[in-house]
């Protein structure tokens, strides 16, 4: 049995891909099909704070004109600063989940899910590796 990817949250092998947390579950590897990846949406606070930085930047941006003081300068900036730092602090706290989705005996199934980029990619990659895997020993044992 070969061993592609092992953490506290999946484990992955030639044969099983194991999710350990939310719950236990267990798929064959060969019996899974149309892997795909699905982006949950963003954090709402992000958004909002999105939303209201492009606001505000349409407002200054209408109001160019009449801004001649430092303060009216400095209220601009604000204005567009605060909700745009919002939205970057919240978009590194919260960054947006992956799902890893698939096929198993035809019916849609959750796989995998997170938040942290680089773990999602390791998982991702070991299960294409895995498949892969078991694709090139189909083909040797159809030869």
């Amino acid at each position: 049995m070969r061993l592609y990817y092992r953490s506290p949250e999946a484990l992955i092998t030639d044969e099983a891909f194991e999710v350990l947390v939310p719950y236990p579950q267990r798929f064959r590897v060969k019996d899974l099909t149309r892997l795909h990846v699905v982006r949950h949406p963003r954090d709402r606070t992000v958004t909002a704070s999105i939303h209201a930085a492009t606001g505000a930047l349409v407002i200054v941006g209408l109001s160019l004109p009449s801004i001649h003081s430092a303060e009216a300068w400095l209220i601009a900036v604000l204005l567009i600063g605060t909700p745009s730092l919002v939205s970057g602090a919240c978009m590194h706290i919260r960054p947006r989940a992956q799902e890893l989705r698939a096929s198993y005996h035809n019916h849609d199934v959750s796989l995998f899910t997170s938040d942290d980029a680089r773990v999602f990619g390791q998982v991702q990659r070991a299960l294409i590796r895995a498949r892969e895997g078991c694709d090139q020993g189909r083909g040797a044992a159809h030869r």
